[in-house]
């Protein structure tokens, strides 16, 4: 189960680079930290309720997610918030995004049902628009459900989408497999899809 899930996730961010990479090379553009930090046109600061709206959407319902552990799979609800800022230069014409976060997931069982991560991510973008970017996403960090600790990397594929000054909404699908710290415990995979959402002061 876990290997068919992730082999489909990598499949779909590997047609969409395939295909991004082909469009840059016709068209003889390269995409830029600058279109995704200036080129959306974000609404202004004093709009009505743009204070409002970023609490709002960290109250909204959480993301779903699937979680397997110990060859059981369990349904859980995750939600994560990030902090996201210019991380490294490629050049004039290219760019890429740091992203510091924290997420909680809630997992439908019995015992151990809370799920703690702390994670880096390292964004790559595929396409950048007026209002949008295309984002290949790779990182890791650290997990605990209280009672387990592992560290994890995962991978993601997303679009970024700013709706107010300073905040966007991070639109993705999510894979990880997270290793316990101790060899005799179980490792747990997980694959989510949902909304997050990113501070970006810069």
């Amino acid at each position: 189960m876990k290997r068919i899930l992730l082999t489909v996730l990598i499949i779909a961010v590997a047609g969409i680079v395939y295909s991004q990479q082909s469009g840059n090379n016709v068209s003889g553009e390269r995409l830029s930290l600058n279109n995704i930090t200036r080129g959306y046109a974000p609404m202004d600061n004093n709009a009505e309720g743009s204070g409002i709206l970023p609490v709002l959407l960290l109250l909204s319902p959480f993301n779903p997610m699937l979680v397997v552990e110990n060859e059981k799979a369990y349904f859980a609800l995750t939600k994560e918030a990030a902090l996201g800022f210019p991380f490294i230069s490629l050049g004039p014409k290219k760019g890429t995004i740091g992203k510091i976060g924290f997420e909680y997931s809630y997992v439908f069982r019995s015992e151990r049902s809370d799920h703690l991560r702390a994670f880096f991510d390292f964004c790559y973008p595929l396409e950048a628009g007026d209002f949008a970017a295309v984002l290949v996403t790779v990182g890791g960090g650290y997990f605990t459900d209280t009672k387990k600790a592992g560290l994890f990397p995962q991978v993601s594929l997303g679009i970024l989408a700013p709706f107010s000054r300073g905040f966007a909404l991070d639109l993705y699908i999510k894979g990880r497999e997270t290793f316990m710290l101790k060899k005799e415990e179980s490792n747990i995979f997980d694959l989510s899809m949902g909304v997050g959402l990113v501070f970006y002061p810069w």
